[in-house]
């Protein structure tokens, strides 16, 4: 009995020794550490998003509308209206057969269109090139309109400017270059008793502002 109780406390007297040696915990080397990590993460930068660049914003192309510049009515047709259109006349103009699909087309669908009581047939003929004809509706003639190659320019701000009730025919409003500001007219007169085109001046046409 008294081996047991010598044994209960030297067990006792280990415990306590064994406790007592335990390090204590560094608090303040903790805090400070924890106070570092804090002030790294602050002066830390955080990375920003990736910048987009827009695209940049043309200007708005202002289209001048050169139609309104020219003066259609000092040439002026009082022509009747006609109700049926007479068969296309091939006789008047064999070569045109090469283009009787289209010049059929706009004779089908369309009204006088130019000088009273004419059809304009138009259609490309290639890069910056247009062509075209056009048919009588009271005799089904075609003539030609003067388009094609020399009426033409490299730097063409509009073509083909017609009017159902005149017969000035604008053939192509040109530039020397895309920067200009100035343009130039290739224009026409139908003379309806010679039945031909006759060039005219832009001065003759371009209406007058004050």
């Amino acid at each position: 009995m008294k081996k047991l109780i010598n044994c209960l406390f030297l067990g006792m007297l280990a415990i306590t020794y064994a406790c007592n040696q335990v390090t204590p915990r560094n608090t303040e080397a903790t805090e400070v550490d924890h106070a570092d990590t804090i002030a790294r993460a602050i002066e830390t930068p955080t990375p920003s998003a990736p910048s987009v660049q827009l695209p940049e914003e043309k200007p708005e192309e202002i289209r001048v509308d050169y139609y309104d510049s020219v003066d259609f009515q000092k040439y002026r047709v009082d022509a009747e209206k006609v109700t049926k259109h007479a068969p296309i006349d091939w006789t008047s103009y064999p070569e045109a057969k090469d283009f009787k699909t289209r010049i059929t087309e706009a004779y089908q669908t369309k009204e006088a269109d130019f000088a009273g009581y004419y059809v304009m047939s138009i259609s490309g003929c290639g890069a910056g090139c247009v062509m075209g004809f056009m048919i009588d509706v009271r005799d089904g003639k075609i003539y030609d309109l003067p388009l094609g190659e020399e009426n033409s320019c490299l730097f063409a701000e509009d073509r083909a400017l017609g009017n159902q009730k005149s017969r000035l025919f604008i053939a192509a409003v040109c530039k020397d270059n895309p920067e200009d500001k100035n343009v130039y007219y290739k224009a026409y007169v139908w003379d309806e008793n010679k039945k031909e085109f006759e060039k005219v001046e832009a001065a003759a046409f371009l209406k007058k502002h004050d």
